[in-house]
Order: structure tokens, then sequence, then C-alpha cells
């Protein structure tokens, strides 16, 4: 054997002997569905997966079984902070990674007190801030946020303005949303269209909630506007149809495999964000990591530090989009350039390959610091 070969079998047993059990717990909806916080959780457990054995902890169904999982019964639970307790008991954790769950980590901090295991944070939003956030809450909200990132052994943030408020308490590590890009790649496909001249526009959903309807809403009062060559793809579910020729479903999708599929039929994407709160976008960027143009609004942008507008994603007024869309979606050129920048952004700030280290540094550091 090769002194090259012995080094990488030595590493090979490091890694193996040093792999801990580390609960990734997230208070969303159900956590077998993919909307935001569950895909920030599911994308964190996957990368810790390279080196560690981890299992998610979130709210279900009973009647669900889901690989690697703790699930907490029912989705809609009040008793999440009692009903975390038993998990603990039972699994000999040696990290538990809280994302964005405020209230979880509560109990997760007092029983680590006990059973001798670590506490990160990720703060995937300024809670007190939020305009989910019950007015008379806000305060309650500001003494909780404070002493969770206070408390924990480590804490990172979703986003630079997150992390930049949170860092008055403590050093915050930015932890950006992240996608596969190996993934979220642009598949050869064959095209649907009876003319080559005309553009699939996608906008992405599911239409179900109240944020992402309003995508169904604008593009619903804007069509009249839009260019006669573009026909839309509303992907996911969509129960509030739009009855027009050029609108397109494709329903709820089982698996991100088809999801993808569906990305690479798109010559553009148009989500005009106009959100209750900021935050990051990850279809945007799982858009993006596909090399399709994004056409958004100023608000969509929000929490993509390193997103360039004009260069990487197309931003505008909500009130210029459908004039905008009509105008640029034609020009083949800018589009394959956009593209193919927002692929290289992605890559390069965005996707995991480029954001594993950072994680896996700071979960050995805390197992150095445990023994």
């Amino acid at each position: 054997m090769t002194q090259e070969a012995k080094k990488v079998e030595k590493a090979k047993n490091i890694r193996t002997t040093n792999r801990q059990k580390i609960a990734v717990s997230v208070l969303g909806r159900n956590i077998s569905e993919n909307n935001g916080i569950n895909v920030r959780a599911k994308s964190i457990a996957e990368l810790v997966r390279e080196e560690h054995d981890a299992v998610l902890i979130g709210r279900g169904n009973k009647a669900q079984v889901q690989k690697d999982a703790i699930i907490v019964t029912p989705e809609k639970t009040k008793l999440w902070n009692l009903k975390l307790i038993p998990a603990i008991i039972q699994n000999k954790f040696n990290c538990v990674y809280c994302v964005g769950d405020l209230f979880g980590f509560l109990t997760y901090y007092a029983l680590s007190k006990i059973y001798h295991y670590r506490v990160m944070f990720d703060a995937t939003g300024i809670y007190s801030q939020l305009a989910t956030t019950p007015r008379f809450g806000a305060t309650f909200y500001k003494i909780l946020e404070r002493l969770v990132v206070k408390s924990a052994d480590h804490v990172t943030a979703i986003a630079g303005y997150v992390s930049d408020f949170y860092s008055k308490y403590r050093n915050v590590a930015l932890l950006p949303l992240f996608i596969d890009e190996d993934v979220f790649r642009r598949q050869e496909v064959q095209s649907g269209g009876d003319c080559e001249e005309r553009k699939l526009l996608g906008m992405i959903g599911p239409f179900d909630s109240s944020s992402n309807n309003y995508y169904r809403y604008f593009l619903e009062a804007n069509l009249g506007r839009f260019n006669k060559e573009l026909r839309f793809l509303l992907i996911g579910r969509c129960d509030q149809k739009i009855e027009d020729e050029c609108v397109e479903y494709t329903g709820y999708l089982a698996s991100v495999q088809d999801y993808v599929r569906q990305l690479s039929t798109l010559d553009a994407v148009l989500l005009p964000h106009k959100p209750l709160d900021p935050g990051p976008y990850s279809k945007i960027l799982e858009s993006m990591s596909c090399a399709l143009p994004v056409f958004t609004t100023p608000e969509g942008i929000i929490g993509l530090d390193f997103v360039a507008p004009g260069k990487d994603i197309l931003v505008f007024e909500e009130e210029e989009l459908a004039d905008k869309v009509s105008q640029l979606i034609f020009d083949d050129k800018l589009m394959k350039e956009i593209g193919q920048n927002a692929r290289i952004t992605v890559e390069k700030h965005y996707s995991k390959k480029a954001n594993r280290t950072m994680l896996l540094d700071a979960l050995r550091i805390l197992e150095d610091e445990q023994h």
C-alpha cells in the first residue's frame, strides 16, 4: 500500500471512529412536506450524514414512516416540548441541532445538563420582528431569542442580516441557505411546446399558502399584460386554477427528480415575492442551480447576500414585472448569460459543497471541547 493510500485509509478510519449521533430538530409543518424550514433541516441533516449519523426530529402523523427520523405526533401537537423528552432519554445524542426551533431548544438545553450533549442553534430569521409574530408576543420573542442565542454551544444564521442582528449577543457563523448542486442541475428534456418561438415561464408553489398563492393571484391579475407568445407552468399543488389555455399545471410532484425535470422544461422562472416575512427562498436557488434566469421583486432577494441583481438574477418592482418579462425573455443571449451566471453563483456560495466544511468543522470543534 502506498503512502497516499495509507493516508486515505487512515482518514476513513478517523471519520468512522469519530462518528457522532446528531439530532436535527425542526418545529415546522408536517416533516414529510418540503416547505422552507423543513427543506433547511433536511439539507443540514443530509450534509451532516457525510461524517455522522443524523436523525431528523419533527412533527407528523402517526401513519407516516420516515427513515432516519423521529416523528412527534400529531402534526399539530401543542405538547412539543414534553414529547421531546423521551426522544432525548432513549437516544444517546452527541449533539442536537435546532433549526429555527426556539421552543424545542428549551427542552434540549435543559436535558443537556443531565445527558451531557451539545446544543446548536440555526437562526432562520429574526423571530421578534417577523410579521407572523403576534404584537403582544414580540417582547416574549425578544427574550426567548436572546436566551437561545446566548445559551447555545454554537449558532449559525441563514443570512447576513440575521447573523448581524444576533452578533450583538455572541459570535454567529453564516451558513447560507444551500442546496445540493448535483441534484439541482438542468436536464436535457424534450420540449413539449407547439412552437419554438413560444417561451415557457414557470411559477413554483405549492399554491396553498398565503405567500405562494399570491403568485397565482399576480398571474391572474396581470395575464393580459404578458406577451401573447408566453405560456405559463404552475409547479405544485394548485386548487384554484386559472382557466386560460396558456396556463398549465403539474399538480403535486411526488419526488425531487420530477421537480427538477419540470424545471428543466422552462425558459425562465417568475417569482413575484410579496412575503409576510423576509428571508432567502430555496425555490430561487433551486431554479438558479438549474441555470434558469429568475425574475423576482426586491423582496425576493432579501437574505441572498451573494446574488447580484442584473447579473445572476433579474429584479424589478412588481408593477414592472409583466412588461420586463415580456421584453427580456425573448433575448436568448441575455437569458443564457443570466442562467450561466446563476449556476456559477450557486456553486460558489449556495452549494452543499461550498458550505460543508464550515458545518462539519464546527461539529468537530464541539466534539473536541466535549472531550
